[in-house]
Order: structure tokens, then C-alpha cells, then sequence
């Protein structure tokens, strides 16, 4: 649909720059294919590494603006209720990965020590993941175990930081996931800065992060 359609110009036309950067410096990058047919998404190409090559319509320059992330509500495996807008005035880094996905298990326990160096949450930037969890094993295209297997996945590993439970797979739809893990990057405003698909270093994470929060005065 042409909404559809103007919607992923916008987003992707507020990525030039970030993903201008990635193209310099980014070394470590590698992805699990995720068939999701209908939900158009973008690769980014790595200097190392495999990638996720996704068909998308290309940007039109003429339709850079910013766009506001996607707000959204879902549970964590704590029992805790998040609303994304609640985290206007931080930012916020959102990763979508899954227990199947190798380079997703690569990069959790950096995901893990970026949340505790920060201050768990509890300063100015917060650390969000989303699980796309498969209830009742109906779909062909889920690998995922079912909410009480990623608990029980993220007691095992000692990961402490959020993960959100997207049980109807309807912000994965929303962020357009093609490829597993993505990471979104929003400012302290609510709005995109950018995103990943694939497997982020940590020195990456630092790089990207530090710039976001430089931008608020930090």
C-alpha cells in the first residue's frame, strides 16, 4: 500500500547518516535469516561476516524526514508492563533476536554488560530486547520455544536485562524484522537514529550509543 510504502521511504531516509557510518567502520557483522513474507527490510553490507540480503523499494531522498518510533506496549519476563513512549528522555537501544539465532547468542552477553555499565536502565540510556515467542507451535515459520522456554533460556545465561515477550508477533510486523537480531537505535525524543541487522561488537555498540547520548548534551 502506498502508506506502507511512504512509510518505509521516511524510516529509511532518516538512516543515511547512521548507516553512512556503518559502511566505515563496521567489521563484525552476520545475521540469521527470518522468513517473514510480506514485511519488506534492508541488509546492511558487512566488511566481514554473512549478511541478510532483503528486496525493498530504494529511498527517495526527497522524503528524508525524521520518524517517530513505533510506540508499542508488551511484558517482560518479569512480569513487568513497557510502554516504549514511557522512555521519552532516554535513549533507547532495541534489539529483536531470538534463542535459535547464533549471532543473536553471540552478542547477548555484550547486550548484557552495555545494560549493567549503564546503570541497568535507571540512567540515560535503556536497554530493551524482544522475543517473539511461539505459543502454540501453529506456525510453521517459528523456531522460538514458547514464553516459559526464553525465561528459562535467560535464567540459564544469567541475562538480566529486559526482554520483552511479543507473544502475537505484532511489533516484530511493526519494526519490519526480516533478519534476526536487529537493533534499533532512538533518541531521547522518540525518534529513529537507526538500525542493524546482524551481530554488533561491543566496541559498535559503545560507538553508536556514546554518539547518541553526546547528542543530548551527555
Amino acid at each position: 500500500m502506498k502508506t506502507n510504502r511512504n512509510r518505509r521511504y521516511a524510516l529509511r531516509g532518516t538512516m543515511v547518516l547512521f548507516m553512512s557510518v556503518l559502511f566505515i567502520s563496521l567489521f563484525a557483522l552476520s545475521a540469521c535469516a527470518k522468513k517473514n513474507p510480506g514485511i519488506p527490510g534492508e541488509s546492511i553490507p558487512a566488511t566481514s561476516g554473512d549478511s541478510v540480503e532483503t528486496e525493498g523499494d530504494s529511498a527517495d531522498p526527497n522524503e528524508e524526514e525524521r520518524v517517530k518510533a513505533y510506540d508499542f506496549t508488551l511484558t517482560d519476563q518479569y512480569g513487568t508492563e513497557h510502554k516504549l513512549s514511557d522512555y521519552e528522555g532516554q535513549v533507547i537501544f532495541l534489539n529483536f533476536w531470538a534463542t535459535w539465532c547464533p549471532p543473536c547468542k553471540q552478542e547477548m552477553p555484550d547486550i548484557e554488560d552495555l545494560y549493567n555499565d549503564h546503570g541497568m536502565n535507571q540512567r540515560d540510556l535503556v536497554i530493551l530486547a524482544v522475543a517473539y515467542p511461539d505459543e502454540d507451535g501453529s506456525s510453521s515459520a517459528q523456531r522460538e520455544m514458547d514464553v516459559e522456554g526464553i525465561k528459562a533460556f535467560l535464567l540459564e545465561n544469567n541475562y538480566t536485562f529486559p526482554v520483552l515477550m511479543d507473544t502475537k508477533g505484532q511489533v516484530f510486523n511493526q519494526y519490519q524484522i526480516s533478519g534476526l537480531p536487529t537493533t534499533y537505535l532512538i533518541d531521547h525524543q522518540g525518534y529513529f537514529i537507526g538500525y542493524v541487522q546482524g551481530a554488533l561488537a561491543r566496541e559498535l555498540m559503545d560507538h553508536f550509543v556514546n554518539d547518541a547520548l553526546n547528542a543530548m548534551g551527555h
